[in-house]
C-alpha cells in the first residue's frame, strides 16, 4: 500500500504563542492568535524578544535600540495592552532579552502542546542566504506547528475566526496526518474544504511496479491512480464528515504544484511538513517548505517532523 497510516502523534492546541515585534505586521499576527485561542479555549501568550542592538545582522525596530531594560519592558507591556484592548481572551505578555529565535524556542518548549503564530517579513539577497529570516529559522528550530501570516493574503473574512479552504502538501512519510486534529480546531464547522496535493517528483521505476508488459506511461498512470485512491481513503478516515475532501496527485515540483492549487482554490492556508536535514545543500538551495514560506499566495501552516521521545501533542512536560 503506497499510502499507509503511521502511528504518529497527533497535534493539538493547548496554547497559542504569538511572536510580536511591534512592526506593522503585529496587529494581524495578534488577530490570528486571538482567533485561534478563542476557538480552542486556551491561553494566548504574546512573546516579544528584545534583540542585542549591537547585532547588525538582525534588523531591529526603533523600539529595540537604546534605553534600559526596564524602559523596554514597560513600553512593551503598554503596546501589548493597546493590541489586546478589545480582545476577549485569556492572555499573558512575555518579554525576553536575546536572539528572537532562541528565546522563542526556549519559551515554547516549556508550554503544553500548541501553535506558534508569526508573520513573514521577507528579506532577500545575502542576508537570507547566510542567516535566513527569523520565520525560516523558527521553522527549522521549532518542534511545534507554526502559522505564518502573510499580510494582505490568505486571511479569513472579517468576523471569522476560522479557515475554510486548506491545501495540504502530502508525501509518503505521512507527517501531514499529525495535523488533522489541529486543522479541525482552526477550520470552520461548515463549508470546510481540504485539498490534498501529492507531487510525483521522481520518474517511475518500472521494475518496482507489479504491472507486466506495460509502457512507461501506463505504469505512471497506474501508480498515480493508486496513490490518489490510497490518499483519498486515508483522508476520509481521518477527517470529519462535514469536511469536503479533494485529492490531486500528478507529476511535478511540489512547491509549484501546491502554490498553483492554492491559487486555483483561493486557499486560506497551505499546510506543509518540515523534515529535519543536516545537509548543507538543503540549507542553501532551500526546501519545499522554505519555498512556500517565501512565495505562498496565502498563510502557511508548518507541521514539524515528530521528535523521538516527545509526548503526545508535541509538548514537553
Amino acid at each position: 500500500m503506497l499510502y499507509r497510516e503511521h502511528p504518529i502523534m497527533p497535534l493539538t492546541i493547548q496554547s497559542v504563542i504569538c511572536t510580536v515585534d511591534f512592526s506593522s505586521f503585529s496587529p494581524l499576527v495578534v488577530e490570528h492568535g486571538v482567533a485561534l485561542a478563542r476557538r480552542a479555549g486556551v491561553r494566548l501568550y504574546l512573546l516579544h524578544a528584545v534583540h542585542d542592538p549591537q547585532d547588525r545582522l538582525h534588523p531591529t525596530t526603533e523600539f529595540e535600540r537604546g534605553g534600559d531594560l526596564t524602559q523596554h519592558t514597560d513600553d512593551a507591556r503598554k503596546r501589548f495592552g493597546e493590541l489586546m484592548a478589545h480582545a476577549a481572551v485569556d492572555w499573558e505578555a512575555v518579554i525576553r532579552f536575546g536572539d528572537p529565535v532562541e528565546q522563542t524556542v526556549a519559551f515554547v518548549n516549556r508550554l503544553p502542546s500548541g501553535v506558534v503564530v508569526s508573520a513573514s517579513h521577507g528579506v532577500s539577497g545575502f542576508r537570507r542566504l547566510f542567516i535566513g529570516t527569523v520565520v525560516e529559522r523558527l521553522t527549522r528550530a521549532l518542534t511545534r506547528p507554526m502559522l505564518v501570516v502573510k499580510p494582505g493574503e490568505g486571511q479569513p473574512d472579517r468576523g471569522s475566526d476560522t479557515f475554510h479552504r486548506v491545501v495540504v502538501s502530502c508525501d509518503g512519510h505521512g507527517y501531514w496526518q499529525r495535523l488533522v486534529p489541529l486543522l479541525q480546531s482552526i477550520q470552520a464547522d461548515t463549508d470546510s474544504h481540504v485539498h490534498l496535493v501529492h507531487a510525483m517528483e521522481r520518474p517511475v521505476d518500472k521494475a518496482m511496479s507489479d504491472v507486466d508488459e506495460a509502457s512507461y506511461g501506463q505504469v505512471q498512470q497506474v501508480l498515480q491512480a493508486r496513490l490518489s485512491r490510497g490518499l483519498r481513503q486515508q483522508a476520509r478516515r481521518l477527517f470529519a464528515d462535514h469536511v469536503t475532501l479533494s485529492v490531486d496527485v500528478a507529476p511535478g515540483v511540489p512547491q509549484e504544484m501546491v502554490m498553483e492549487v492554492a491559487r486555483q482554490r483561493s486557499a486560506d492556508v497551505i499546510a506543509v511538513g518540515v523534515r529535519r536535514s543536516g545537509k548543507v545543500g538543503r540549507w542553501i538551495s532551500g526546501s519545499t517548505t522554505e519555498a512556500l514560506l517565501r512565495r505562498s499566495p496565502c498563510c502557511v501552516l508548518t507541521v514539524p517532523e515528530p521528535v523521538q521521545g516527545q509526548p503526545p501533542g508535541g509538548g514537553q512536560r
